[in-house]
């Protein structure tokens, strides 16, 4: 039987399982493995971790200051998660080793891999992290028990050693994404398909949208704001499975033509018909977008995580960021007036892109491996 690769992630954010599916479909596609995705907390995990998910999410909405502070301090502190979490995780995780008995484990998560490490010897398997951070990543990304280290940029790298991971094992490769964000970016004219199905013009400037999975009231007044312009052009907000966003968007006065749509499963597509991406600044989705080669504009951040992705992506130039809801306003003016500006925005943004980082990621793992069985 071919062996089993298990990909860990949870429910935090979008992100970790774009990574994971991204991953496991180029390891299934390989035939040379099987895969599986395990959200460890609501999988693994009794309560109360099986409530981390809903929490992250509050605190992301309502009180993104507070998960700044909580973010900061478990590192400052040094917190330990292997005694915060062990006791409510390890059971479940030695049950799902015993019933999938994996001979890798990908995690793309941080805090759980001290965990997983432990896990992992105990049943002979290795244990991968690919990290989904740029920049600034948080110390519960490395852990002992740690066989690789994937990293998305050089200074990802650096904190991972300064964190503990011997050198030899922190490889740079990028961000995994999926083979749709990898194809070489359209020339003009833009792909139109998905603007005329959803009643738009395809020949007007288009914005697309993109809040989070957490949909914060911040956002939704950049959103308001977006949709109050005087200018010729054309709104998309994408909501994910958030259905509440989605009606207080559709509730919204605007003078734009605006368009809320939920789950969006050719994103990579609908990215590449638009002439600007207002966005979070989520490592994927700056990892998805530079892959595709549209304009980036940053209008909301979780302090965190994401304060490092942003700092990473405006020290290369790679996004404008826009704070407030009018200089939000005042940047898609411009952009829109500017048609050079967007195209040098683009180009800075390609600059960081790691289209094929998935797929050299899978080709590593496959190496180390299947030689082993």
């Amino acid at each position: 039987m071919q062996p089993l690769v298990l990909l860990v992630y949870s429910r935090v954010g979008g992100g970790h399982l774009s990574a994971a599916r991204a991953l496991a479909a180029e390891l299934e596609a390989s035939g040379q493995v099987r895969t599986r995705l395990l959200d460890i907390y609501l999988q693994a995990g009794r309560f109360p971790v099986t409530a981390f998910p809903w929490a992250y999410a509050e605190l992301a909405r309502h009180h993104p200051r507070l998960w700044a502070l909580i973010y900061h301090d478990v590192g400052r502190l040094r917190i330990d998660p292997l005694r915060v979490l062990g006791p409510f995780v390890r059971p479940g995780l030695r049950r799902v080793l015993r019933e999938t008995r994996p001979g890798l484990i990908i995690s793309v998560l941080p805090a759980v891999n001290g965990l997983l490490g432990q896990a992992a010897a105990s049943c002979g398997a290795r244990l991968e992290v690919v990290l989904t951070d740029w920049h600034s990543v948080h110390p519960f990304w490395v852990a002992p028990g740690v066989d690789r280290y994937t990293a998305p940029t050089d200074s990802a790298r650096d904190d991972c050693i300064r964190f503990g991971a011997p050198p030899e094992r922190v490889e740079v490769v990028g961000i995994p994404v999926r083979r749709a964000f990898a194809v070489p970016a359209a020339s003009e004219p833009r792909p139109r398909r998905q603007l005329v199905e959803l009643g738009l013009d395809p020949g007007r400037f288009t914005i697309l949208a993109m809040v989070g999975a957490e949909g914060s009231p911040r956002a939704v007044r950049n959103l308001a704001r977006l949709m109050r312009l005087d200018l010729d052009a054309q709104l998309i907000v994408v909501c994910g499975h958030n259905d509440e966003l989605r009606q207080r968007v559709d509730r919204l006065p605007r003078r734009l033509p605006v368009r809320a749509v939920g789950f969006v499963e050719d994103i990579a597509e609908l990215m590449r018909a638009s002439d600007v991406l207002v966005t979070k600044a989520g490592g994927l989705t700056l990892a998805e977008a530079f892959c595709t080669g549209v304009p980036v504009v940053v209008h909301d951040l979780l302090p965190g995580q994401e304060a490092g992705n942003l700092a990473y992506a405006l020290q290369h130039e790679a996004v404008v960021y826009a704070p407030d809801p009018d200089e939000l306003a005042r940047v898609l003016v411009g952009l829109h007036d500017d048609p050079a500006g967007r195209a040098e925005l683009a180009r800075r943004g390609r600059l960081l892109a790691r289209p094929a980082a998935a797929q050299r990621i899978a080709a590593g793992v496959l190496e180390r491996l299947v030689g082993r069985f």
